[in-house]
């Protein structure tokens, strides 16, 4: 969450809108950032006028969290992907799918997405490993510096186990 949006941000002018149910790995980074909150009505949904209002040429980014980890509640993002390239169409639209990953299928539910986060520990798999997927041509400046790992997204040297460990978590996930 932390590398999807100040990775946007250290390569695009503009600020970050997010829904008011994000994760706190977004909620504080976006805070830090200086965005802008979009309500929810009483299930949890994201207001997709109070979105569009707020949406315009100076947002880069657009934060959701497709599926509630306290509610459960699944956010309509095709609607919200919609709004997005409709007033804002230079924005990116993340996702963090990370109580999803094991309930949906995020090759629909993720098709609109620029950036989708996940979580290995929700999945049943080994805690401190994730994934941010990024959608080919998207830019992102590097938050830990010092290497050129991960397509230079990342230093360090990657947690093979824990990467094969959430592989096959997320292979028992989707099956």
């Amino acid at each position: 969450d932390v590398l999807a949006v100040r990775g946007v941000l250290g390569t695009r002018a503009g600020s970050v809108v997010w829904s008011a149910v994000e994760h706190h790995a977004v909620l504080h980074t976006v805070v830090d950032a200086g965005g802008r909150t979009i309500p929810v009505d009483g299930r949890g949904i994201v207001d997709l006028d109070a979105l569009a209002a707020a949406l315009g040429p100076d947002i880069a980014l657009v934060s959701v969290l497709l599926v509630g980890n306290e509610t459960g509640t699944i956010q309509p993002l095709a609607a919200i992907a919609e709004v997005v390239r409709e007033r804002a169409p230079g924005a990116l639209l993340h996702m963090d799918a990370s109580q999803a990953l094991s309930w949906l299928d995020l090759r629909v539910h993720a098709a609109d997405a620029d950036l989708v986060t996940l979580a290995s520990h929700k999945c049943g798999g080994p805690k401190g490993i994730g994934a941010l997927v990024v959608r080919d041509g998207v830019e992102l400046a590097p938050q830990l510096l010092g290497g050129g790992q991960e397509r230079d997204r990342r230093a360090g040297t990657q947690n093979v186990a824990g990467a094969v460990g959430f592989a096959v978590a997320a292979e028992r996930a989707a099956a």
